[in-house]
C-alpha cells in the first residue's frame, strides 16, 4: 500500500517527529498516489487535514503515543486524541502501557508496535566511552523528563555528567544546581546524537510513563548502558523496550505493513 505521512517535516525534534523519520524511510508516497495517510502525532495534524483525507477515501492510521498534555497544546491535545481515534481505520499503539493507559479514554482498540531506530547509525561500533561517564539528555523541557531526578542521582554518584537538551539560562548561569565539585559539561540541543551516545558509558533513565522513548531505544542500540533512577526504567513502556531484542526500524517497518495488511 502506498503511505504517505501526513505533515512530515524531517528537521523537528520530538518523539513523533524521531517515528516519522524512520518510517518515511518506507513509507514516503505523494498525498495523490497514497490509498493510506498517516498521523504520527495528533498533535502534529490538523481537523481540517484528516477530514478532507477522509473525503478524498483514504485509510486514516492514527499512531497513538501517549496523554496529549492540554496545558502544552492550547487545551487541544486530547480533545484531538479521541476525534481522531475515532476517525481512523486503524490506531496503533506505541506500547502494550500505552494502549492500556489510553484504551478507557479512545475506547479503540489496536496493535502495539513498539518504535525502532536505524540501527546502521546507532549501533556499539567505534565507542569511546571512558569508565564512569553518564549521559542525560531530553529533547524538551517536559516535567516527565525528570531532570531533577538525573541531578539527585549525579550528585550521589562520581564520575562525569554530560547533559544535552533545553534547559533555561538561569540553569546554566547558576552551574546546574551543582554545589560539591561535581564534574559536568552542558552540550545544548544536539541534532546528531549519534557521537553523544559512543562517548558515555551510561545512560540515565529517568523519564516517568514515557510510552515509548526513542532516546532510550537510542541509547540501547548504541551500547550505553542503561541506569535505572530510581526505578523509572520500570514505568510505561520502558519494561517493553528492555526487553525487545530487535530495536530496529526495519522491524518496526515490517510490523507496521503488517497492521497495514488488515485495512488493505
Amino acid at each position: 500500500m502506498n503511505v504517505h505521512i501526513l505533515n512530515f517535516e524531517p528537521d523537528r525534534r520530538g518523539g513523533g517527529w524521531s517515528a516519522a523519520r524512520n518510517l518515511y524511510t518506507e513509507f514516503n508516497s505523494s498525498y495523490e498516489d497514497a490509498e493510506v495517510v498517516l498521523i504520527t502525532g495528533p498533535t502534529m495534524v490538523s481537523h481540517e487535514q484528516v477530514d478532507q483525507a477522509k473525503r478524498d477515501g483514504k485509510k486514516i492510521v492514527l499512531r497513538c503515543d501517549n496523554a496529549v498534555r492540554d496545558s502544552r497544546n492550547r487545551g487541544t491535545g486530547m480533545s484531538r486524541l479521541k476525534s481522531f481515534s475515532e476517525k481512523a481505520d486503524l490506531v496503533i499503539y506505541q506500547s502494550e502501557w500505552a494502549r492500556k493507559f489510553l484504551y478507557p479514554y479512545t475506547r479503540i482498540d489496536g496493535p502495539v508496535v513498539l518504535n525502532g531506530v536505524d540501527t546502521s547509525v546507532f549501533n556499539d561500533s567505534n565507542r569511546n566511552a571512558p569508565e564512569g561517564s553518564h549521559l542525560y539528555a531530553r529533547s524538551s523541557r517536559d516535567e516527565g523528563k525528570q531532570w531533577i531526578m538525573a541531578w539527585y542521582w549525579f550528585a550521589n554518584n562520581s564520575g562525569t555528567l554530560e547533559i544535552v537538551g533545553k534547559f533555561s539560562p538561569e540553569n546554566m548561569q547558576y552551574n546546574f544546581d551543582f554545589f560539591n565539585g561535581e564534574q559536568f559539561r552542558f552540550m545544548g540541543e544536539q541534532s546528531n546524537m549519534i557521537d553523544v551516545y559512543r562517548r558515555n558509558k551510561y545512560f540515565l533513565y529517568t523519564y516517568t510513563n514515557d510510552a515509548c522513548s526513542n532516546t532510550l531505544i537510542e541509547a540501547r542500540a548504541s551500547g550505553c548502558l542503561i541506569v535505572d533512577v530510581y526505578g523509572q526504567l520500570q514505568t510505561g513502556g520502558a519494561p517493553e523496550i528492555m526487553a525487545l531484542k530487535d530495536l530496529s526500524k526495519e522491524r518496526m517497518i515490517k510490523e507496521y505493513k503488517e497492521c497495514l495488511a488488515a485495512i488493505a
